[in-house]
């Protein structure tokens, strides 16, 4: 596309709306891009912090992932904070074609002539980006074909990017941690960056806690490249049991129990007193999933700590029985601290199950004695399982929170391995709840609120299979298998069972309420982490039963409570790299039955890595 003085696009600038002429949007945008999928267009770059003035510098690239031309013509760009407000937008209301492959880097230009590396100036339409946040999309219409969070760089004249290693698409690229600063070179010796161009990869320690000793990187398992480290921040890890005076030796059989509500790792975290603490150790990742218990302890040895189930890691801090503070800091920052009075001999204090949160657990009448039995020394507790819901009238005068502090580093981490969303690795079996907590699966902590409330069952036909992997390439089929699910109203997953045509078969679980809103997909896969599972978006929950490869009667069920929900049978054999995925006019629980209602995922939809499929985005229509 030929570049030249502002002045000279003036004309074409108001007809394409991106100068801030006044074009309204015409009713038949929406129906000129009615075509577009999410994903088609990209958005892969921004320098939202030039250095020096702002204006007039600001760029936003886009691209084109596939391999046949893209038509921008009715799509609308938009920028805005946070939250959504003070939005503003320019329209593509001419034909304008972005081929296979290709980038248009959009800019501020107000004056002068239009750099090198801008294909178009939008002029003042758009207003100024956020410098630390706000929100980037594109939208066709209501409908959303791309939306990014806008994050800080490191210094000002530094781009933001989306890691050059992954597939662009517009699931991925709603985790921050995939972007980073720019590598490339600096361009007009002005800033940095790769406009026009494709990314370089993120470097490995990018996003990595660093700081105060932080551990920047560990590994998932032995032989695996190691990875970078995500600290919790203030809220994302709670402090939900103690165990201060354990029968036996304090030295060897002391334990904090913490509960992670988003995915999180506990490597370089102090875990101690208010005056004294211990870094958790390892070269292996100690990671949570959102919803895991880790079991943190004196001692490993069961034989020393009484029978614990494994610890997730050990410290080496004594918890004074009279009463004091536990505190979990990453660097400087409390992440969780809870006060605690006198304790009883053999006798934890748990923080009440319905009110497992950074909320409510700043309450003393938020916690109370343990009274179930564990190990082989009568010491009442529930170390790495849900807790006991207190009883009116039994709260604990020992706990209360012990305050935090405000922004921690930052998140993004997964949790890897083949496991469901129930509790930690190592910590034994999920706990199926006392008799006073209620049916398994009937509560779960909200993510929006903090606080307990009922699940949302779905019914049938509300959940929806619409498409899986049985066999990637860029990855093991260990980690790298994946299913999807569509939801037709708002539920929850807990307690929704996957199951294969051998009876082999995961249970959802966790603390958290795994929300889905009406209209959305959801992706189960073998692993969370997308350093493993070849790049895959935002993953919900795990399972852990294999998905044939081979020819045969193979088929996936949705349970609950014994009822099938929704169910799919084939008998073709995997496609190497290529998911198998409902076409969208038959995405409901009675059409994705039907024959030639599957088909094999296009080779112009790539995620991640490179395989084909459409995890967690709307599927391509089948060829007729």
């Amino acid at each position: 596309m030929r570049r030249g003085d502002v002045s000279r696009w003036g004309w074409w600038l108001c007809v394409v709306g991106l100068s801030g002429c006044g074009a309204p949007a015409e009713e038949w945008a929406e129906d000129a891009c009615s075509d577009l999928l999410p994903g088609d267009v990209v958005i892969t770059e921004y320098l939202n912090d030039p250095d020096g003035t702002d204006t007039g510098r600001e760029y936003v690239e886009l691209h084109n992932p596939h391999s046949v031309p893209v038509s921008l013509e009715g799509l609308t760009l938009h920028a805005s904070r946070s939250d959504g407000s003070q939005e503003k937008t320019f329209l593509f209301d001419e034909p304008l074609s972005l081929a296979p492959g290709d980038y248009l880097v959009l800019g501020d230009v107000r004056e002068g002539t239009v750099p090198a590396h801008v294909d178009l100036s939008y002029g003042d339409a758009l207003g100024a980006l956020g410098n630390a946040s706000g929100r980037l999309g594109l939208r066709c219409g209501s409908r959303v074909m791309d939306e990014v969070p806008l994050t800080a760089p490191s210094k000002s004249g530094v781009a933001r990017v989306y890691d050059g290693r992954l597939v662009p698409d517009s699931a991925g690229n709603d985790d921050p941690t995939r972007w980073c600063d720019s590598v490339g070179s600096t361009v007009g010796g002005s800033f940095q960056g790769s406009p026009g161009a494709a990314n370089a990869l993120c470097a490995p320690t990018e996003g990595a806690s660093g700081g105060d000793g932080g551990v920047e990187k560990c590994s998932l398992l032995d032989g695996l490249a190691a990875r970078p480290v995500r600290w919790p921040r203030v809220g994302e890890l709670v402090i939900t049991e103690l165990m201060v005076n354990p029968i036996g030796d304090d030295t060897s059989a002391e334990w904090v129990e913490v509960l992670a509500l988003a995915p999180v790792d506990l490597n370089g975290l102090t875990v101690g007193s208010d005056t004294v603490g211990t870094r958790l150790q390892g070269t292996q990742c100690l990671s949570l999933p959102a919803g895991g218990y880790a079991l943190l302890a004196r001692r490993a040895e069961a034989v020393l700590n009484g029978g614990l189930p494994t610890p997730l890691a050990t410290f080496g801090v004594d918890l004074r029985n009279s009463g004091g503070v536990v505190r979990v800091r990453a660097g400087e920052v409390v992440v969780d601290a809870v006060e605690y009075g006198p304790a009883r001999e053999g006798v934890a204090t748990q923080l009440s199950a319905e009110r497992a949160n950074a909320s409510d657990n700043d309450s003393p009448s938020s916690w109370c004695p343990a009274r179930e039995r564990h190990g082989e020394r009568g010491n009442l507790g529930t170390p790495g399982r849900v807790n006991t819901r207190c009883a009116e009238g039994d709260a604990d005068a020992g706990a209360s929170d012990g305050g935090g502090q405000d922004a921690g580093p930052s998140d993004g981490g997964r949790d890897a391995g083949p496991t469901s969303d129930a509790g930690p690795r190592d910590a034994g079996p999920p706990d199926a709840g006392p008799p006073d907590a209620g049916p398994p699966g009937s509560t779960c902590i909200d993510r929006i609120t903090g606080r307990a409330r009922a699940v949302r069952v779905p019914e049938v036909g509300s959940i929806v299979l619409t498409e899986f992997m049985a066999d990637p390439t860029v990855v093991a089929d260990g980690v790298g298998e994946w299913v999807e699910v569509l939801t037709t109203r708002e539920v929850d997953l807990n307690g929704i069972t996957l199951m294969n045509e051998s009876g082999a078969s995961t249970t959802l679980e966790a603390a958290l309420c795994l929300s889905l809103k009406t209209g959305t997909r959801a992706v189960l896969a073998r692993s969370l982490d997308p350093s493993l599972n070849g790049g895959l978006p935002a993953v919900l929950a795990t399972f852990s039963f294999n998905l044939a490869n081979t020819a045969g009667a193979r088929s996936l069920r949705l349970m609950k409570d014994g009822r099938a929900l929704d169910a799919i049978t084939w008998s073709n054999a995997a496609t190497p790299g290529v998911s198998w995925q409902v076409d969208p006019a038959s995405s409901d629980a009675q059409r994705n039955d039907l024959p030639g209602s599957f088909c094999a995922a296009p080779s112009s939809a790539r995620y991640g890595l490179g395989d084909r499929g459409t995890p967690g985005l709307e599927n391509r229509a089948c060829p007729r």
